[in-house]
């Protein structure tokens, strides 16, 4: 019994002993961790700071530093992370003279930027809604030659307009929909007509061209219909055309008016969403019809049955059309709320959310 009690309080004494040298160690180890830090220049309060912000399997990397304020100030910044410490201080490394907050913002936007220069613009791109990480290399080449904003150059840059209308060609994705996106750089083919073209008769029509695709016309009837409960008359005057159509008409304008002229406000044949069936010019094709009754309450209210002003005032840079307070184009609700709401074109729309889902 006595030889149990006696490995009993051996067991008890080397338990403790253990214990007290492992609290010692770690004690010593916080100890010499701040020393080195006070050795490289770093003050008491500065110590307590990195200590405090810093996880202890990332001490090393802040000895590795040396005495450095810009650390501190990474430490203090409004939103710095813990977790993405190490993310910091590499390219902080690579951009030692940028700004530490535009650092951070780089950063905590979760884009992978760590090969491109940290600067304001780059801070200011991300924190954009519309900004699609794809397209960062195009955003700082065009916004480092021209002097616009971020948004403005987001804008541009997804609808592509920075290539230059024309500049390239796509074929329209039919499968789209309603969201077929056809402008200055997508194209239909010289054959292509909806197969389900329906008629606008009677009081919504009273133009050649009356025809739209089945959903269009339908939500393009109960616009009409309610329109028609404030006391606003609105009416089709030209809908579909066709390939041939478009080539004729186009060509006509470019007789009057010269080639450069016609394509500010006329589609080239096979670029012009008239041919997709699912837009309408209405009432009077020409401006004086803008800040009538009618078009403030398409403007106002349009979106609700699924249409959205399709060349804005102010957007004929990325649209590359003039401004057409008559031309409202079918996308379907959800997609109309948000282009109204967000006061985005049908480009920007498009490239957020279908080519950047889809990729």
């Amino acid at each position: 019994m006595r030889k149990k009690v006696l490995i009993i309080i051996v067991i008890l004494l080397l338990a403790t002993t253990l214990f007290s040298l492992f609290f010692f160690l770690n004690k010593e180890d916080d100890k010499s961790i701040s020393d080195l830090l006070m050795e490289e220049g770093y003050s008491d309060n500065e110590v307590s700071l990195i200590l405090d912000k810093v996880a202890e399997e990332d001490y090393e990397d802040v000895l590795n530093l040396g005495y450095d304020k810009s650390l501190l100030g990474i430490l203090s910044a409004s939103g710095y992370d813990e977790s993405k410490f190490n993310n910091y201080i590499e390219y902080y490394v690579k951009n030692k003279d940028a700004n530490i907050n535009d650092i951070i913002t780089i950063i905590n936007s979760r884009y992978d930027l760590d090969n491109y220069p940290a600067s304001a613009l780059l801070a200011d791109l991300v924190k954009e809604k519309y900004y699609i990480n794809d397209n960062v290399a195009r955003y700082l080449d065009y916004g480092n030659s021209h002097d616009i904003g971020a948004k403005k150059i987001i804008s541009l840059v997804n609808s592509k307009a920075d290539l230059g209308f024309y500049s390239e060609s796509y074929d329209s994705v039919l499968d789209d929909n309603n969201l077929i996106l056809v402008n200055k750089f997508y194209h239909l083919k010289e054959d292509y007509m909806p197969s389900d073209l329906v008629s606008l008769g009677g009081q919504y029509n009273r133009g050649a061209n009356s025809r739209m695709r089945k959903d269009a016309a339908e939500a393009f009837m109960k616009m009409v219909d309610a329109a028609k409960l404030d006391n606003i008359i609105l009416y089709n005057m030209s809908a579909f055309r066709s390939y041939d159509y478009q080539d004729n008409l186009y060509n006509r304008y470019i007789k009057r008016d010269g080639k450069e002229a016609a394509d500010k406000y006329s589609a080239r044949p096979g670029y012009s969403e008239h041919q997709t069936g699912l837009c309408s010019d209405l009432n009077v094709i020409d401006d004086s019809f803008d800040g009538t009754d009618e078009a403030n309450w398409l403007r106002d209210n349009a979106y609700k049955y699924g249409f959205i002003l399709r060349f804005p005032k102010g957007k004929e840079d990325i649209t590359g059309y003039k401004y057409e307070a008559w031309h409202y184009r079918y996308v379907g609700i959800e997609a109309a709320k948000i282009i109204y709401e967000d006061d985005i074109t049908l480009e920007e729309y498009y490239a957020y959310y279908i080519e950047k889902i889809s990729d």
